[in-house]
């Protein structure tokens, strides 16, 4: 039976702002569309906009767009060098990662599970993802993860649910960005950068890269370069490391995901205490300041201290009390604090501690696997570096429940202080005191004092010494600088123990106490940590690439390089570039561990629907399929008027030559081929000026942009012929064993 195939137009639309990169997704009927503003928008096939999203900052501009294998991820290259990797669902940014330079290409490709062979009398089944972390990851029995740029108040933060769009992985995936400096960063999921290669350094000159392509079983990385003079080079690489330990790259993946997430989530944490700090206290600190500045130093403790016991008070004190402090502004700083604490409380217990305890456990797993040192210290996982993390982990921890301490004896200490300082502003202003504020304790009494110790101190500030004020204990914690007034330890059991046992106290199990450290400089400490831990990978995994071959193509001048690749078996690639503008060249590449081929083949086009010997501009090329490649075709007189042309690469295939594989495949003579006269063929006029377009074979569609950029037209590459009876019917017929999709060139 045969079928017949037409190229049906679905939509016909003009944009505002000039488009400039075309992509769309293999999983689902999206495009991603960036335009010269610099903005990224997401259009579904009807061509109604998911979503649009600006440029992170002013006067950048997109550079190249891949979307992650499985849809769910949009990564989006800039000149500035970052990478962006967009959650296609909700449109937050889940990564943000430069590269160092403008950013050329991006190609984000998953490891190809083998299919088993099976019966054909028995059920298929599908085979089920590889579970890599069987053995490794046994967190979430217990372990709950943070929600992904959750709220971070600790009330509903339980009940929040997000989908993780970085953790919810099951095959190893690696998004490859090449750069204008001639670097090819490799990222585990999109985000754990394990090795960079400087393409400069294998072939000995400054280049720039345009093209990363990775065979199916990633192997072997084929890395298309333009040197200085224009040259293109093809630069295969050695990656068998992925290929045999696979396992390990998935598994230090996702405890880098894991890892990143709860630092993040730290990060946002304390940020929150701070600021929650800030608006209670700042304000009252900032006034006794200016009032510590009046007084000689020692005085503001001693102006207290005579009211507290003597009931005297000094003009200046009395000032402060009544003017700047004032009874209005003390009974709003009265119903703040003690909520205040109790909500800086909530966030140190159900955040700080809670998603802390869940790094160092990632930390202790991490260091399991680091101690499988035939499987993981090939990639570069050092159990020094963990240890050390997982102390300063420790160390974080011990903080956070100082700050406990600290807030729990605050609390008390501030109730009494501005209980009695209250009734002082009455007192002063002549008012009627309420008896339970009259009535002071012994207690109360004891913790007043405690509180007045602390209110002088000279300190240093933006590196000059000058007189500064300390009321509050907790707020020295939350700064990036060595504690002022260190916790009193005495009495303390463990720390007792420890005194007397200098063997224990030295000992690399026990959890370290820094004394004078603040909170925020321990968490910087230990980001800084997990970082050296997965940036040891990049210099252990170098010397694990190497050169297996170059192939100096062409010289097509400094215009844009166009060209495409694809895998057709675990050994076989095919590129294709075009020589501007009437030519393009096919390059088979076979390689395996023992041989290296390649053959080469140059092609033509003449009027498709006529005997003419007029010949194409060609505007694009892109692969459709293994065995399909899409051109976009237009006349170069008279009404330029585009063609999409279907190029069956079966017939292609028998006009290339083997080359010479360390010769200039620019100096070798190839045959020059007409490929109008390959059949079968699809193709169709578009009725239009075209510059580019992008193509789809797992979706079957295309869209091409006008010569203007501001237009576009969508295309349905294999409708039924009767679905479109009323087009220029310019397609011949596609035979069964010439399928679109599944054939692959032999």
């Amino acid at each position: 039976m045969s079928v017949f195939h037409t190229i049906k137009q679905l939509e016909d639309k003009n944009v505002p702002v000039e488009i400039n990169l075309m992509t769309w997704s293999d999983r689902m009927d999206l495009v991603a569309l960036s335009n010269i503003k610099g903005e990224v928008s997401l259009n579904r096939l009807s061509w109604t906009k998911a979503w649009s999203l600006s440029p992170p900052k002013e006067n950048l501009q997109v550079k190249a767009i891949a979307w992650r294998p499985d849809g769910k991820v949009l990564a989006i290259g800039y000149n500035s060098g970052e990478v962006f990797l967009i959650g296609v669902e909700n449109k937050k940014t889940l990564v943000d990662k430069d590269a160092g330079a403008e950013i050329t290409t991006l190609s984000w490709v998953q490891e190809k599970i083998e299919n088993k062979v099976q019966n054909t009398f028995t059920l298929i089944k599908e085979e089920p993802p590889k579970n890599y972390m069987k053995y490794i990851d046994l967190s979430k029995l217990y372990l709950k993860d943070p929600v992904p740029n959750a709220t971070l108040d600790a009330s509903n933060v339980e009940d929040t649910k997000e989908t993780n769009f970085l953790q919810d992985q099951s095959e190893l995936n690696l998004l490859l960005v090449g750069t204008k400096d001639g670097y090819v960063h490799i990222r585990v999921f999109g985000c754990f950068t394990c090795a960079v290669l400087n393409i400069n350094e294998y072939l000995g000159t400054s280049c720039c890269v345009e093209n990363v392509q990775i065979n199916e079983d990633l192997s072997k990385i084929f890395v298309t370069v333009k040197d200085t003079d224009f040259n293109i080079r093809v630069v295969v690489i050695n990656a068998q490391i992925f290929k045999t330990h696979t396992e390990e790259f998935f598994c230090a993946g996702i405890k880098y995901v894991k890892l990143v997430d709860l630092v993040k989530y730290l990060t946002n944490t304390i940020t929150n205490i701070t600021e929650t700090w800030e608006s209670f206290l700042l304000e009252i600190d900032h006034k006794l300041s200016k009032y510590a500045k009046k007084v000689p130093e020692g005085g503001v403790t001693a102006d207290f201290l005579d009211l507290l016991m003597f009931g005297i008070c000094s003009p200046e004190l009395e000032e402060f009390l009544i003017t700047d402090l004032t009874k209005k502004g003390l009974e709003k700083f009265g119903q703040t604090i003690e909520m205040s604490y109790a909500n800086i409380q909530k966030l140190l217990l159900k955040n700080v501690t809670k998603f802390g305890q869940n790094l160092t456990y990632h930390l202790a797993e991490l260091r399991g696997m680091a101690r499988l040192e035939h499987k993981y210290q090939i990639i570069g996982l050092k159990e020094e570096q963990i240890t050390a993390a997982i102390q300063s982990s420790g160390a974080f921890l011990i903080k956070a429940g100082e700050m406990q301490q600290i807030i729990n004896h605050s609390v008390i200490n501030y109730k009494a202080f501005f209980r009695w300082l209250y009734g002082a502003i009455l007192f002063l202003m002549d008012e009627a005191i309420p008896s339970e504020i009259h009535k002071i304790a012994q207690q109360d009494l004891a913790y007043i004092t405690e509180f007045l110790q602390n209110f002088d101190h000279i300190g240093n500030k933006d590196g000059q010494n000058t007189k500064g004020f300390i009321m509050e204990r907790l707020g020295q914690y939350l700064t990036d600088a060595p504690l002022v007034i260190i916790p009193n330890m005495d009495g303390n059991d463990w720390t007792t123990f420890l005194s007397e046992n200098e063997c224990i106290q030295n000992h690399p199990s026990i959890l370290q106490h820094y004394k004078t450290t603040s909170l925020i400089h321990q968490f910087k400490d230990l980001a800084v940590r997990i970082c050296e831990i997965f940036d040891a990978p990049k210099v252990t995994l170098k010397k694990h690439f190497t050169l297996i071959h170059t192939f100096d193509c062409f010289n097509f001048g400094e215009g844009p390089l166009r060209m495409s690749g694809i895998n057709v078996s675990n050994e076989m690639i095919l590129f294709t570039f075009l020589q501007p503008s009437s030519n393009i060249y096919v390059l088979q590449v076979h390689l395996t561990d023992s041989m290296c081929q390649a053959r080469c083949g140059k092609f033509y086009f003449t009027q498709l629907s006529e005997d003419t010997a007029e010949i194409y501009q060609i505007l694009d090329v892109s692969f459709y399929s293994g065995n399909i490649l899409s051109l976009l075709l237009q006349e170069n007189s008279g009404y330029k008027s585009a063609t999409l042309l279907q190029f069956p690469l079966s017939s292609a295939m028998e006009k290339l030559v083997e080359i010479d594989i360390k010769a200039d495949i620019s100096k070798t003579i190839l045959p020059n081929s007409n490929g109008s006269h390959f059949n079968p063929k699809l193709f169709r006029n578009i009725e239009m000026a075209a510059s580019t377009f992008a193509v789809s074979g797992s979706r079957r569609v295309c869209i091409v942009l006008s010569e203007n950029k501001k237009k576009i037209k969508l295309f349905e590459m294999e409708a039924d012929e009767e679905d479109d009876e009323d087009a220029d019917m310019t397609s011949s017929l596609l035979k069964d064993d010439i399928s679109m999709q599944e054939n692959t060139v032999e």
